[in-house]
């Protein structure tokens, strides 16, 4: 294994306060309910403008909501009772893939790049990852081009990378590319359904996944 690729939301971070405080805050201001957490939380990984669609309809002003979560988003990740937290477990996992030289880590998500570069920054992550793709330089998932993109930056071959997620959307993402893919239990969406979308393996916390991980790269 030369490259491992994770998701962001639900898969090294909780985000599940940002978002329903997010949702809460911009849907109001432009005069629609709030939509519920199960909703919501159903279509994370996806591009921020499609799961607009789906939840505020196709005649909403998308572009205006759109704008107002960028302004929104870095006040309440300014404030620790909305901002992300790291799974337990995460920022060590990620500290020592790093430290193999020949593995390339990556990150393919739903949040553009002005979203998720803060983001990585105030983990002290961004040192991390080799490519880190995003939503404004490729389709939204389940689209394979992010993950096509993140071979291509970091020389790899589909069949010697991993894509690390836990919705159905970065399973059916890494089966369309061809790359391998394990799903995680803790995040937004449930066993049956990463099943369901193809994951071959399903993990159900941070040890497990990381003894996979070592145990691929040293084989």
């Amino acid at each position: 294994m030369k490259l491992v690729i994770f998701d962001f939301d639900g898969t090294l971070v909780d985000s599940r306060r940002l978002i329903t405080e997010s949702n809460r805050v911009v849907f109001g201001q432009f005069g629609f309910a709030p939509p519920s957490e199960e909703a919501s939380f159903s279509l994370v990984g996806m591009s921020l403008e499609l799961v607009l669609l789906r939840l505020a309809g196709p005649d909403a002003p998308v572009e205006k909501m759109l704008a107002a979560y960028q302004r929104l988003v870095p006040l309440l990740r300014a404030d620790a009772a909305y901002a992300e937290v790291p799974f337990d477990g995460a920022a060590a996992l990620l500290a020592a893939l790093s430290k193999h030289k020949d593995v390339h880590l990556g990150i393919a998500t739903g949040h553009v790049s002005q979203t998720i570069a803060p983001a990585l920054e105030r983990l002290g992550w961004r040192s991390h990852f080799s490519t880190v793709q995003t939503t404004d330089k490729a389709p939204s998932k389940p689209h394979p081009e992010m993950l096509f993109q993140a071979l291509s930056e970091t020389n790899v071959e589909a069949t010697d990378a991993i894509m690390i997620g836990d919705t159905a959307f970065d399973i059916e993402m890494a089966r369309a590319a061809g790359v391998p893919s394990v799903a995680v239990s803790w995040g937004y969406h449930r066993h049956d359904r990463l099943r369901g979308a193809g994951a071959s393996r399903v993990v159900n916390d941070m040890k497990e996944l990381s003894d996979y991980l070592f145990e691929s790269i040293s084989s």
